[in-house]
């Protein structure tokens, strides 16, 4: 008996660790892509600071290219985790260290309460206020949807008074 347990010990070994299947692999590549992610959202919020922002608003673009850093630290981030995961389940490591990250939550909730607060900051500071379709200003040559330069002058407008309310029967 005790060679048989010997011989399954040593098939054991050959096929590798227990956890070294293809569902770890594929959890570590689905971490990977949740990393992706977050990054590219803290970009989205990027896009959002020079969409909905005027071109007129001093330092949008250095706000914009500073948020767009965070959101491609943390691709890169996820990244590094992936292999440094990959690594360790291909060489059947157990310890936590090195394939544990008690950083990287804490690291993804900072940035995104920090991106959010700066952005409101820079609301705040350049007098800005973001609006759905862009923005309406008294300058020149600027026009925005919703300030009637994009009207069609053959289509009807919405009920300006009460005289224009026709009674139904």
């Amino acid at each position: 008996k005790k060679e048989k347990e010997k011989e399954k010990e040593k098939d054991e070994k050959k096929k590798g660790p227990k956890d070294d299947d293809i569902k770890t692999h594929m959890a570590n590549e689905r971490t990977f892509f949740k990393w992706l992610f977050f990054g590219f959202h803290i970009g989205a919020m990027g896009t959002f600071v020079l969409t909905f922002f005027s071109a007129n608003t001093p330092g949008r673009v250095y706000m914009v290219a500073g948020v767009w850093v965070i959101a491609f630290f943390f691709v890169y981030y996820g990244l590094f985790r992936y292999f440094a995961r990959r690594r360790a389940l291909r060489l059947g490591l157990t310890s936590p260290t090195d394939w544990d990250d008690p950083a990287g939550p804490a690291l993804m909730a900072g940035a995104m309460f920090l991106i959010v607060i700066a952005i409101v900051i820079f609301a705040i500071l350049t007098d800005s206020v973001p609006t759905k379709g862009g923005w309406k200003h008294d300058e020149p040559g600027l026009t925005s949807p919703g300030d009637g330069s994009d009207t069609n002058p053959a289509e009807p407008t919405p009920l300006s008074n009460d005289t224009d309310l026709i009674p139904i029967p």
